[in-house]
């Protein structure tokens, strides 16, 4: 045990002193190995290359393609008129807006971060020139992009189904629900909101004027269905899709809309690769880490730690909700699903947990930790947007965090909630 507090410690230490996670990681793995004494270094250049030798991870990259294609390719403004006809003319419309096409966005790119960008570059000073107020206008941007985790697709699905090794499609299907509860809990704060200041509504369009808005929205609609049917039917994988999705997206943005040029592709692909080379460098760190606290029996001596504080599996899952609430508040989304998925996994198999149901739990757990101080990517992100300090937006926050921390433990406890899709489709 005394390899586990040594490798953590450093890896805790270095967090500290902002040293990137896949740099921390990897030196704490080092650290690990030269204190044990018995395991050669060379394993460590193993194990990053077996995290990252996968043909479903090719999936992240494109995916995240598919959302820079669409920021510039005039598809985001089209979803944000599609979702202004739906639910824009209630009180608080641009609130109701900013959560619906969020939600569609989700099912597109699959993250949370790209959502917060492209939806809240339009939408947050809209927000505040219209009369809401920027810690709200901040708020209800960065919940509702969390839901990009959620909904398929989900690159957060991705890497927890290469480490755990579970079926992908599951996992999206098991996440369509859970996704659209949260959106419907974000939509009843955003209700409450609207009501007790007054915010206005956005005008009605005549009824012709709203079908040709809509009917310009379909094929940008249709990406969603594309990916997600596609999956469903079993037409083609999570890397297919994504696949499929940068090709409709590309021919869109470049015929359709006329707004994506073949001058952009070099400056996408380079910010593309560069993100992506974090991620991978992340993943693999984060693997090797895992790997070693694996080895070392870290997972069976935090059951039996949890174990003998209770036998009973519902306290079991609600310690399980508090450490994941409470990894996400300091730790990136892709290194804490690849760095505890190895250690929480035996956990939840072990109280009888279904491996496609404790997936989205934690992917839901974890994704509210992007909005949490002092590592929410989507609060800073909002944040910089509206030109505030994170301090000024926090009490705006609360009301949306107890609404999604209330689905977390629902879908927590109500398994079949998750589970219903995926069996349906088997």
């Amino acid at each position: 045990m005394t390899v586990a507090v040594v490798a953590f410690a450093i890896l805790f230490v270095l967090m500290l002193t902002s040293t990137p996670i896949s740099v921390s990681a990897v030196l704490a793995t080092i650290g690990g190995i030269f204190t044990s004494g018995n395991l050669n270094i060379s394993v460590l250049a193993q194990k990053i290359f077996e995290s990252t030798n996968s043909f479903t991870l090719i999936a992240v990259p494109l995916f995240m393609l598919a959302g820079r294609f669409m920021a510039l390719g005039g598809i985001t403004r089209d979803l944000l008129n599609f979702s202004s006809v739906l639910v824009g003319f209630l009180r608080g419309g641009l609130a109701y807006v900013n959560v619906v096409a969020s939600m569609f966005f989700a099912g597109i790119t699959g993250s949370a971060a790209a959502d917060t960008a492209s939806i809240g570059a339009i939408l947050i000073p809209t927000m505040i020139d219209r009369g809401y107020e920027k810690d709200f206008s901040v708020a209800v941007t960065a919940t509702s992009s969390t839901i990009g985790v959620m909904i398929p697709p989900s690159i957060g699905m991705i890497l927890y189904g290469v480490a755990a090794n579970v079926s992908i499609g599951d996992l999206f299907m098991g996440g369509a629900i859970p996704g659209v509860l949260v959106g419907l809990a974000l939509m009843a704060v955003c209700a409450h909101y609207a009501r007790k200041r007054n915010y206005p509504r956005e005008e009605r369009l005549p009824v012709k004027e709203a079908l040709k808005v809509l009917l310009k929205g379909v094929p940008a609609m249709m990406t969603v269905v594309i990916i997600i049917g596609g999956i469903m039917a079993g037409l083609f994988t999570a890397t297919e899709a994504a696949v499929v999705a940068v090709i409709y997206i590309f021919l869109l943005g470049v015929f359709y809309y006329k707004e994506l040029k073949i001058s952009h592709i070099p400056g996408i692909l380079l910010e593309v690769s560069l993100t992506v080379g974090m991620v991978v460098l992340m993943v693999g760190g984060t693997s090797a880490l895992g790997w070693l606290f694996a080895r070392l029996g870290v997972p069976g001596k935090l059951t039996a730690a949890m174990l003998s504080i209770s036998d009973n599996r519902y306290v079991i899952m609600g310690l399980i909700l508090l450490l994941l609430l409470f990894i996400g508040t300091w730790l990136d989304n892709a290194a804490a699903i690849t760095l505890f998925t190895p250690i929480l996994y035996p956990i939840a198999m072990s109280i009888g947990m279904d491996p496609v149901h404790f997936g989205v739990v934690m992917i839901v757990g974890l994704a509210i930790g992007m909005f949490t101080p002092p590592v929410g990517v989507c609060l800073f992100i909002a944040c910089g947007i509206a030109k505030v300090t994170i301090t000024e937006t926090l009490r705006a926050f609360v009301p949306f965090f107890l609404a999604m921390v209330a689905i977390l433990v629902l879908i927590t406890y109500v398994p079949q909630i998750v589970l219903w899709l995926p069996s349906l489709m088997a």
